[in-house]
């Protein structure tokens, strides 16, 4: 009876996530989930059984796909390797639906009420603020905990990963051509600056590119929020502890491992005010990039962006604080 029960759980576990074209809203997977769980530990009290561990074992199984890379430094044996279904079917969708807007609706970045947004429903289902404000943001952080969120992590750092590499070499290609674009600017020499600009091939795709950069880590931004809202909440002592250490970590010794670590864990956790930086500069840092100095000319790549076609289609938008297509998450 105990295997038929937990079974019928797992099952009804996925059910929840998924409507007929779309995956549910955190707030909602999270509401049905506690009471479905009011029933088992109903039932629980009839037929004399502990199910306790077998549900544990099944949430832990669905969101479990591996060690959190700062704090878990063991290896996981090939066996205990996968699973996280669950969680992997939700990240997907968040990926593709509101980071990469794979759909092409127009997902744009709400910078008064801080989520996503979108005039039309995204992946078959409801609009993107319905997905993406706070509160549905830390309902998925209860469902699926930290190795849920890590897992989420670990797609949206391949995601910025691969557009930084792109970027990467687009500064080494154009490096000529931009330092010119530096000295003309600081002189003012306008005919300099035009011809320098001529040089810089396809604008538009490269601004594309660093608009999307920017929508990554803008919605790891917000998750990491929800990570620290959920954790203040839940675990205040170890929230503060975490807090207080990242604004002790010295930056004398930036390159120590141990640093290294503290700083991650703070990032994931979004305390301190540079937890942007230290997530970009890591994932610079595992592609040998960290320390080229071609990034320094990243600033006036993005003022030759003035310059391009992509401002054709660019609306400001009063009521979400930003442009249409995404253009204010250059910042990031």
């Amino acid at each position: 009876m105990r295997d038929c029960i937990v079974g019928n759980f797992r099952r009804r576990f996925h059910s929840m996530i998924r409507t007929e074209n779309c995956i549910q809203r955190p707030s909602i997977i999270e509401s049905l989930l506690r009471r479905h769980l009011g029933i088992i530990h109903l039932a629980e009290q009839h037929i004399s059984m502990d199910l306790t561990e077998g549900i544990r074992e099944v949430l832990l199984a669905e969101s479990y796909t591996g060690p959190f890379p700062n704090l878990q430094m063991f290896e996981t044996p090939v066996g205990t390797q996968g699973g996280g279904s669950a969680v992997e079917m939700i990240c997907n969708w968040y990926i593709e639906n509101v980071v990469k807007d794979a759909s092409r609706i127009g997902v744009a970045f709400d910078a008064i009420q801080n989520c996503f947004r979108s005039s039309q429903p995204i992946g078959g289902g409801c609009l993107a603020e319905a997905f993406t404000d706070k509160r549905e943001l830390k309902s998925l952080v209860r469902l699926f905990g930290g190795y849920g969120i890590d897992k989420m992590d670990k797609m949206l750092r391949e995601h910025t990963s691969a557009l930084l590499n792109c970027i990467d070499s687009a500064l080494r290609s154009h490096r000529d051509a931009l330092e010119g674009l530096a000295g003309s600017v600081n002189s003012g020499d306008r005919i300099e600056r035009d011809a320098n600009l001529k040089q810089i091939i396809d604008l538009e795709t490269l601004a594309d590119l660093c608009i999307q950069a920017g929508q990554a880590i803008t919605f790891r931004r917000l998750l990491v929020e929800a990570v620290g809202a959920v954790l203040e909440e839940k675990v205040p002592l170890i929230y503060s502890l975490l807090k207080g250490l990242a604004l002790q970590l010295p930056d004398e010794v930036p390159d120590k491992n141990e640093i290294i670590r503290l700083r991650k864990v703070a990032s994931s956790v979004g305390v301190g005010d540079k937890h942007d930086a230290e997530w970009v500069h890591s994932i610079l840092a595992e592609a040998g990039a960290a320390n080229d100095n071609s990034w320094i000319l990243l600033p006036y790549l993005c003022a030759a962006f003035m310059v391009s076609n992509i401002w054709n289609g660019a609306v400001y938008d009063v009521s979400i604080g930003g442009f249409n297509n995404n253009l204010h998450c250059l910042a990031r």
